[in-house]
C-alpha cells in the first residue's frame, strides 16, 4: 500500500516535542520509503529538543540503511543515493558535536555506515567505549568491530594505540555481548592487538571470570594475534574434538591461523580431516598446510588421503595444503608409501614354474623395489635354482631387499652366509 509522508511531515512542525519525535520515528516505520522525507528528517535533525533529533538521526540512519542493503523502495538508483549522500552526511557530522552523547554516538554511527574515516567519529566511538552507560558501550564495542570487519566503511584508527586500549577496556565489560563484539574486533585486528594480549590471557586463564565462551572467545583472538598461543591451544584442541558444529568451526579455523604455532596439535587436526562438517575439513587441511614443510609425514599421509574427500572445498584446501608442504616432500612420501604398499602385495600373486627365469632377471634390476618383489616371489615358488642369485642379494645397498633375500633363502632351506 503507498503511503502518503505528508500528514507525518507536517507533524514535524508540531508544537509538542513528543509529537514531533513521535512523528520523525514514524517516518522510518514503513517498507515504502519516499525522497520527499529526508529534507524534514534533516531540519528535525537539528530541533531544540533532544528526544526529537534522536529520532530524526535514528530515522536518518534507517533510510540510508534501507538504500545500501536494497530494503524498501526509497532511491532505487544508484544516482539517487548519491544525491542522498551529501546531505545526510553533512547531517551526521554536525551532530558529532551535539551535547547529547546519545545523539553523537548516534551521529557516528550513521557516518561509519556513511564510509566516513574521519578521525571525529572514532573519537566518539572510544568516548562511548568508556562511557558508564553500558548501552553506550555496547553500541560503541559493535562499531568498532564493525569498523574492523567491514570493508566497504573500514575505521583505520582502530588499529592505533587508541583504539585498541578502548577494546581492551571493553574486554573487562560487565555484559556479555558487549565483550564478545570487542574480541571479534580483537581477532580481527590480529597482530596489531598485541597489547590487549595480557588481558586476553586472563580471560582465557578465567581470571575474573568462569564464561567457558568467553574463555574460546579469547582463545580465539589470542590465535588470531598470534601471541600467547600455547595457553589458546588446548581450548582451541577441546572445542575442535568435543564442540558443536559453529564451535568445531571457530576451532579450526583459529588453529588455521596460528601458522606454525599449531604443531603441536597436529594429531587433533588430523582427526578434524574426518569431521562429518566441510568447513571444518577444510579449515583442518589449512592448518595443516600453514604449520608448514616440517609437518609430519603422518600429517601429509592424511592429506594425501583427504584428496579423495567428497567435497570440492575440501579437495581444493588440501591440494593448497600439500602445495604449501612442497611438491618434493609429497612426491616422496607418495613414493614411500607406493613401495611399502607395493612389497606387501607384489608378492601375493601366484607364479608359475616358467616364471621363475624372469624372476631371477628382475633380482638384478636396478630399482629395490622389483628386486625385492622378486625375491619374495621366487621363495614362496620354491624355486631352489635361484639360491645363488638370491644370496647375492645378501650384499645389497637395500635394507629391505636383503631382508626380503633372507627370508626367502631360508624358506628354500639355503645356508645363509652374510660377509661381514
Amino acid at each position: 500500500m503507498e503511503f502518503d509522508a505528508s500528514q507525518l511531515i507536517e507533524q514535524l512542525a508540531h508544537p509538542l516535542p513528543h509529537q514531533r519525535a513521535a512523528a520523525a520515528t514514524a517516518l522510518a516505520e514503513f517498507d515504502y520509503l519516499s525522497a520527499d522525507i529526508l529534507t524534514p528528517l534533516i531540519s528535525a535533525s537539528a530541533d531544540h529538543e533532544r528526544d526529537v533529533r534522536l529520532a530524526a538521526l535514528n530515522s536518518l540512519v534507517r533510510i540510508w540503511r534501507s538504500l545500501t542493503t536494497g530494503k524498501g523502495e526509497i532511491m532505487a538508483t544508484g544516482d539517487e543515493i548519491d544525491r542522498a549522500f551529501s546531505p545526510l552526511n553533512q547531517a551526521f557530522t554536525k551532530r558529532l558535536r551535539d551535547e547529547d552523547k546519545h545523539i553523537r554516538l548516534t551521529a557516528a554511527e550513521g557516518l561509519r555506515e556513511l564510509f566516513s574515516t574521519d578521525t571525529a567519529v572514532f573519537e566518539v566511538l572510544v568516548d562511548a567505549a568508556r562511557d558508564e552507560d553500558a548501552s553506550l558501550r555496547r553500541r560503541a564495542a559493535l562499531a568498532l568491530w564493525l569498523g574492523t570487519s567491514d570493508r566497504r566503511a573500514p575505521l583505520f584508527q582502530i588499529e592505533t594505540p587508541a583504539g585498541v586500549g578502548a577494546l581492551t577496556h571493553l574486554l573487562n565489560d560487565e555484559d556479555a555481548i558487549t565483550r564478545g563484539y570487542a574480541l571479534r574486533a580483537i581477532a580481527t585486528l590480529g597482530p596489531l592487538a598485541r597489547a590487549a594480549v595480557p588481558t586476553l590471557c586472563d580471560l582465557v586463564k578465567g581470571t575474573n571470570s568462569s564464561d567457558d565462551e568467553l574463555q574460546f572467545q579469547a582463545a580465539l583472538a589470542l590465535a588470531s594475534v598470534g601471541e600467547a598461543t600455547e595457553m589458546a591451544l588446548p581450548l582451541l584442541e577441546q572445542a575442535l574434538t568435543h564442540g558443536d558444529r559453529l564451535k568445531r568451526k571457530a576451532a579450526a579455523f583459529g588453529l588455521r591461523s596460528m601458522g606454525s604455532k599449531a604443531r603441536a596439535a597436529v594429531p587433533t587436526l588430523i582427526s578434524g580431516l574426518k569431521d562429518h562438517e566441510k568447513r571444518v575439513r577444510s579449515r583442518c587441511a589449512g592448518a595443516i598446510g600453514n604449520i608448514g614443510s616440517d609437518v609430519s609425514d603422518e600429517a601429509v599421509q592424511a592429506l594425501l588421503t583427504a584428496q579423495q574427500d567428497d567435497d570440492a572445498e575440501v579437495r581444493q584446501a588440501v591440494e593448497r595444503a600439500l602445495s604449501s608442504v612442497g611438491a618434493e616432500r609429497v612426491e616422496k612420501l607418495q613414493r614411500q608409501t607406493a613401495r611399502a604398499k607395493g612389497r606387501d602385495f607384489f608378492p601375493l600373486f601366484g607364479f608359475q614354474h616358467e616364471d621363475i627365469p624372469g624372476l631371477i632377471f628382475m633380482l638384478k634390476d636396478p630399482l629395490g623395489d622389483v628386486r625385492a618383489f622378486a625375491a619374495t616371489a621366487l621363495g614362496r615358488a620354491g624355486a631352489t635354482e635361484a639360491v645363488s642369485d638370491l644370496t647375492l642379494l645378501l650384499q645389497d645397498n637395500d635394507e629391505e631387499v636383503r631382508r626380503r633375500a633372507a627370508e626367502s633363502l631360508q624358506k628354500l632351506g639355503a645356508s645363509i652366509i652374510e660377509e661381514e
